[in-house]
């Protein structure tokens, strides 16, 4: 798995298992070999994928209590975070006119923002073009235009971390072109440069894989999954 959640209101910890094609919940303090307390998985579920393109990633929203969950097939699956078992999804965005693709060895990336009833999603785009962010309601289902594009060869998006929205000011924070960690507003639109930008690559010599952010003490937290490290990069202009 390349993503997990932390639900404090019921201290749960959410996984999303690629290759069990399942989603899994267990105790906040688990420890050691513990069973799950809850297991979402079967056929009515369309979770699927395979060992390059499955399900490695999820958001979740706190807010509401659900779990956004990109899979195979260009399609972000919603489910109900006391959801169990065999259980059809709350809702299924995808559709040409969505314009979410994947890529040859993965797929679409999502961001939630509870707060905001916003959906971020980050596209390959078709036939080799450039990634964009595409910006949905939150209970936006089945074909659904995006509200919002920002793509373009300025905005220098890059697919390499799901995208992370900081409600409070209303940014996204994702990954950008040349290893770096950028950030846009909600309300751009269009072929629009990022705000800001920092160059993880050419100051530490290795390419975002997640992040995380921290508005307490003003720090982006960047992981490297290719060299196994952890960058903390304070960032007081974004928050």
């Amino acid at each position: 798995m390349h993503s997990l959640a932390y639900d404090a209101t019921h201290d749960e910890i959410i996984v999303n298992s690629p290759l069990a094609q399942a989603i899994l919940f267990f105790r906040g303090g688990a420890n050691g070999e513990e069973a799950p307390i809850r297991v979402i998985q079967g056929p009515r579920t369309q979770i699927q994928g395979t060992a390059y393109d499955g399900n490695d990633q999820m958001a979740f929203d706190e807010v509401h209590g659900e779990i956004y969950l990109p899979v195979a097939g260009n399609k972000i699956l919603v489910f109900s975070r006391e959801s169990s078992l065999d259980v059809a999804p709350l809702r299924v965005l995808g559709g040409p006119d969505t314009q979410i693709r994947g890529t040859a060895v993965g797929h679409a990336r999502v961001g939630v923002d509870g707060v905001h009833n916003i959906l971020v999603v980050t596209s390959s785009g078709d036939r080799g073009a450039g990634a964009s962010l595409l910006i949905f309601d939150r209970t936006a289902s089945g074909n659904t235009k995006p509200r919002a594009v920002i793509g373009g060869p300025k905005t220098a998006i890059a697919g390499g971390s799901a995208p992370h929205i900081y409600s409070e000011k209303g940014w996204i924070v994702g990954g950008c072109a040349g290893g770096g960690v950028c950030v846009w507003s909600v309300d751009d639109t269009g072929n629009t440069p990022p705000r800001w930008k920092i160059p993880v690559q050419q100051l530490a010599g290795v390419t975002p894989s997640g992040i995380a952010l921290d508005p307490a003490h003003k720090e982006v937290i960047v992981t490297s999954g290719n060299r196994n490290r952890v960058l903390t990069f304070y960032w007081p202009e974004i928050f």
